[in-house]
């Protein structure tokens, strides 16, 4: 009777192992895959630092500009696209969402012609501001040959791609997290210190969605996390803690989690923090110290 009975206890325990496992609620064997993107539309200085660090731990990142950066630093991207940097497209002035044809195009064409100017290779991938994008953007997009266009993040913390059955684009959705006070926004420096999180806050955040996901995609802005000192120990710390496969865009991108008819694609478009309510203004916060500005 014992013997039956802990052959039914262990069942149980089995079929409840399994089906946490397939819940996702448990993760055995586990590998993280990172990818960081790195965005810029008003100096270069963050973008020189972090390339440098990163460099120094191996790990690749996507860099976007806008055109105002590739006119007056092409040669800082061009050094960074040769160094093996991806250089993506960024019009961050404001959202696609709803934006005609005629626009999108031009902004996207802009930017295009700028960055294959200077770097002499193709863009591959576009954002506009908070990720936005439409339906008219993969018309867009497939039109001038632009094979990836970044999203807001519609899975919590991990980051998802999506191909639309209807273009030959794919959707790259990123990682996206919650703030207690103006709810969710990407794993992102700028997107927390908008939301009046703190440096020590988006560390534990960014730390726990590292470890509890298998895709993020770590974000900074890097006239912020790139050169003001708080935040850029914030992110030294996550890289310090975390166990991470990094990946290069090309072994991150080329996996798609889901092929969807476009409608049936999930799309975010909440933005709370359009007004920034930080707890310390960009302004007072403390830069880093040396002429290289590396924040040790």
């Amino acid at each position: 009777m014992k013997n039956k009975l802990w052959v039914v206890l262990v069942g149980i325990l089995i079929a409840l192992i399994i089906g946490l496992i397939a819940s996702q609620k448990l993760f055995i064997g586990k590998e993280t895959k990172g990818m960081m993107l790195l965005i810029e539309f008003e100096e270069t200085k963050g973008l020189i630092n972090w390339a440098n660090e990163l460099e120094g731990r191996n790990i690749s990142a996507v860099i976007q500009v806008q055109h105002n950066i590739v006119d007056e630093h092409c040669d800082v991207i061009k050094n960074l696209s040769d160094r093996g940097f991806e250089i993506s497209g960024l019009y961050a002035a404001e959202a696609f969402w709803d934006k005609n044809y005629t626009f999108q195009y031009e902004k996207m064409k802009e930017v295009k012609e700028k960055i294959e100017s200077c770097t002499g290779k193709k863009m591959r991938s576009f954002s506009s501001r908070y990720f936005a994008y439409d339906e008219t953007t993969l018309k867009v997009a497939e039109e001038l040959g632009i094979e990836y266009i970044f999203a807001r993040g519609t899975t919590k913390a991990r980051a998802t791609i999506y191909k639309p059955k209807e273009y030959n684009v794919k959707i790259i959705a990123v990682s996206n997290v919650p703030s207690e006070k103006y709810g969710t926004g990407s794993l992102c420096d700028y997107s927390l210190w908008a939301r009046g999180e703190t440096p020590e806050s988006f560390e534990k955040i960014a730390i726990k969605s590292l470890k509890e996901n298998d895709k993020v995609i770590l974000v900074s802005h890097a006239y912020l996390g790139g050169t003001k000192l708080r935040w850029w120990n914030a992110y030294q710390h996550v890289l310090d803690k975390t166990k991470v496969k990094w990946l290069s865009f090309d072994e991150f991108a080329s996996s798609v989690d889901y092929e969807l008819p476009n409608a049936e694609i999930p799309v975010n478009k909440e933005v709370k923090y359009e007004v920034p309510k930080p707890q310390i203004p960009l302004e007072e916060e403390a830069e880093c110290s040396s002429e290289e500005l590396v924040c040790y």
